[in-house]
């Protein structure tokens, strides 16, 4: 199996953003970061830390209070096709802004989302 980078991010589904944001930037001291939103999305990030975000949980998200972790991957098909080879049942591959994502579950059915980020150049 193609070897994974590490991991690189973290997002955090939550079901009040007003809430959460004010909890992370207030309470815990960590930086918002506007410029990095999107739509129902916060960035966040600390001192030396990884960055991590707060998405706003609905129908379409998982549920409130799930997390998912984000693994930087050297070649997102290569990754893919050897966990499917494992037996791993893997969402196909989307592009984002920030990359190339599939997602598999961990066996307590939390999200793993594998990316490769775009070729900068």
């Amino acid at each position: 199996m193609a070897a994974t980078s590490s991991l690189d991010f973290v997002t955090f589904y939550v079901s009040d953003m007003t809430r959460s944001l004010a909890y992370f930037t207030d309470v815990l001291g960590f930086a918002h970061v506007p410029e990095e939103d999107g739509p129902g999305f916060h960035f966040l990030t600390g001192d030396g830390g990884i960055s991590f975000g707060l998405a706003q949980a609905g129908e379409q998200t998982p549920a409130a209070g799930t997390r998912a972790l984000y693994v930087k991957v050297a070649d997102i098909h290569e990754q893919r096709a050897a966990m499917i080879g494992k037996g791993v049942e893997a969402t196909p591959i989307e592009q984002r802004p920030f990359g190339a994502i599939f997602t598999v579950h961990t066996p307590d059915g939390s999200p793993l989302i594998l990316f490769e980020p775009p070729v900068s150049g």
